[in-house]
C-alpha cells in the first residue's frame, strides 16, 4: 500500500488516517511490523496496518 491519506474503518468509526510504511514494535506481541495508521484530528492515535480497513483512498488533494 502506498503512503498517504485514506478513509478507514477503525473500531466501528469512519476516520481519515495517514498510512506510513514505517517499522514499529507491536504493542501486544513485541514483534516488529511494517505499516502504521496515524489518525487525523487525534492526539497521537496510531494503529497497526491490519487493525483498520481501507474504505477509500489514497485521497487526492483538491485542485
Amino acid at each position: 500500500m502506498e503512503e498517504g491519506f485514506y478513509w478507514v474503518l477503525y473500531a466501528g468509526e469512519k476516520l481519515v488516517a495517514y498510512y506510513s510504511q514505517e517499522e514499529t514494535r507491536h504493542h501486544e506481541t513485541g514483534e516488529l511490523v511494517n505499516g502504521v495508521w496515524h489518525f487525523a484530528g487525534t492526539s497521537g492515535w496510531i494503529a497497526m496496518k491490519e487493525e483498520a480497513s481501507v474504505l477509500d483512498g489514497p485521497l487526492q488533494p483538491p485542485a
